[in-house]
């Protein structure tokens, strides 16, 4: 079942505690943050350890107290410790204010550990996971999955999403408090750059996997280069799909174009993004499109004008800093791109623009901060069960 077998009294559980009160908007918190997910390594090049990162160090420096448990072990630099998954039940895990679990098919150890100390019991929903799971993985379900998702919905005091999609479909399954609150980033990561005598070029951030659109690029390069536009293209990531990329680059002609730098430490990826000129997101339509995109919201950060597929909160995402299209006319994509490239003083604008409203709104401490207010503003006790 992947529960935790906890019993009250070993945990300091106490009817006192079982009814904390609502508390001042200040208050510090101390939270249990906790990944199951075997998938998920604390301080790893994924976009999932980046928001379980993310999410870490927001809220420590919002003067909060928090412990991570995993399922894996640490792979790079991690804003606070890092225990195994197995230890749940220790003492630092007894002492919180708050479980925030971020949601791992069929698991549901954060919601006991929960219950058995009178904490509130926060839950991360990155994904439908049985339905993405049965889509895509269909030997990973288990017959008490789906049983274990809808008592995790029904059973939180407080869902957190990272998309509008992803809140609609957490609320048909429960009644209380549901948010989303975008991804972010870390803006020391992102140094401002002055690109008026940057050579034009493309970026795409992320591991190119076949969702991404990434089978998408060399056609890209192709179809500029009938329109007398050769940009190089610069792929940050690596790992599945980029041997497939240049296979097929390389068919088309193209792959002197590209470069693939290979899986990269968050850091330096991010401040890669300053060698470029235009940040690409060529999603394939998809339906649900769930996702938050973290690419999006990097090339924000970095002050790069987006040209995005129009799916699920890109548009809104996106906004005033750059041209979103139909996922389903990729000569609409191209015509973008290469609106942008003929047109260094807009690309500067949109770039500005982007980069502008990411630092007053979009960086981890500003989604960290939605988080607390959210959680001390449940206007009931978390119950003991």
């Amino acid at each position: 079942m992947n529960g935790v077998a906890l019993r009250p009294q070993t945990l300091g559980w106490s009817p006192r505690r079982a009814s904390l009160r609502r508390t001042p908007a200040n208050r510090t918190l101390s939270f249990v943050q906790v990944c199951a997910d075997r998938g998920v390594a604390p301080g790893s090049t994924k976009g999932a350890a980046q928001h379980l990162r993310g999410i870490a160090a927001g809220l420590t420096r919002g003067g909060h107290r928090l412990v991570t448990y995993t399922a894996r072990r640490s792979e790079g630099p991690f804003p606070t410790e890092v225990r195994k998954l197995s230890r749940l039940a220790d003492e630092a895990a007894a002492g919180a204010d708050v479980v925030y679990e971020r949601y791992s098919l069929g698991h549901r150890g954060g919601l006991d550990l929960a219950r058995a100390i009178g904490a509130h019991f926060v839950l991360e929903v990155n994904a439908p996971l049985v339905d993405e799971a049965l889509a895509h993985r269909p030997g990973t379900v288990e017959s008490h999955h789906r049983r274990v998702e809808a008592d995790l919905l029904r059973e939180a005091d407080l869902v957190i999403t990272v998309s509008s999609a992803l809140t609609r479909w957490a609320m048909r399954h429960r009644s209380g408090p549901t948010i989303t609150v975008t991804n972010g980033f870390e803006p020391e990561w992102f140094p401002t750059v002055d690109r008026r005598h940057t050579e034009p070029s493309l970026v795409f951030l992320g591991h190119p996997k076949p969702w991404h659109g990434a089978r998408q690029l060399p056609r890209i390069l192709v179809d500029l280069a009938l329109r007398g536009r050769r940009p190089p293209m610069l792929v940050i990531g690596g790992g599945a799909g980029a041997d497939e990329l240049m296979d097929e680059a390389r068919r088309l002609g193209v792959s002197e174009q590209i470069t693939v730098t290979g899986p990269l430490p968050p850091v330096v990826a991010s401040e890669l993004l300053s060698t470029a000129t235009i940040g690409i997101a060529p999603y394939l339509r998809q339906d649900p499109f769930y996702f938050c995109p973290l690419k999006v919201v990097d090339y924000l950060a970095a002050g790069l004008p987006v040209v995005s597929t129009d799916q699920g909160d890109i548009a809104s995402l996106v906004g005033d800093a750059g041209l979103v299209v139909d996922p389903d006319d990729p000569d609409a994509l191209v015509e973008a791109i290469t609106t942008l490239l003929d047109d260094p003083d807009r690309c500067a604008e949109l770039g500005r623009a982007g980069r502008d409203r990411a630092m007053a709104t979009l960086t981890w401490d500003d989604a960290a901060a939605r988080t607390a207010t959210a959680i001390l503003s449940l206007d009931r006790p978390p119950s003991a069960r």
